[in-house]
């Protein structure tokens, strides 16, 4: 295995450049995923602390709750861009957003407590997930946003 590889007009990377895009690459395309994974993950602790045991039916509604946010967004926004070209982020705007990722996993956490303490019943098991699914997402899309807004100002 060679620790270099060659670049477009042929010059040969160090093994750092390589390794740094390749860093950058899992990070920005992993991130949301990750924090996507904690934030329902800690949703149901917090969900679970306040309201009474679940039962299977109510873990299942949490579980497609929790997807049917993100279905829903993504069904939203394929709707409204639906006439504009792919517009794919750049790296170091997805790792600049990504990089803030606390703040959308602290909204939705947020949104996940407040309809818990809110409902206390049944319901906060179907509305928590969703709600901070919801959250999460409108806040990572402004987070993008501002990060794309910066990078546009910079060029």
């Amino acid at each position: 295995m060679t620790r270099t590889r060659k670049s477009d007009d042929g010059s040969k990377l160090p093994w750092t450049q390589l390794y740094l895009h390749g860093l950058g690459v899992s990070v920005s395309h992993n991130a949301q995923a990750f924090g996507f994974s904690i934030l329902i993950t800690v949703s149901y602790g917090v969900v679970s602390s306040v309201a009474d045991e679940p039962t299977p039916f109510q873990l299942i509604g949490f579980a497609l709750s929790a997807v049917a946010s993100l279905s829903f967004l993504n069904l939203m926004v394929a709707f409204l861009k639906r006439d504009e070209p792919d517009d794919s982020e750049r790296t170091p705007v997805l790792l600049v957003a990504t990089a803030t990722d606390f703040i959308s996993v602290g909204a939705g956490l947020a949104a996940a407590f407040g309809v818990a303490k809110a409902f206390e019943n049944w319901m906060c098991w179907l509305v928590a997930p969703f709600a901070a699914g919801l959250i999460y997402c409108l806040v990572q899309g402004l987070q993008i946003a501002v990060a794309r807004r910066g990078a546009d100002i910079q060029e």
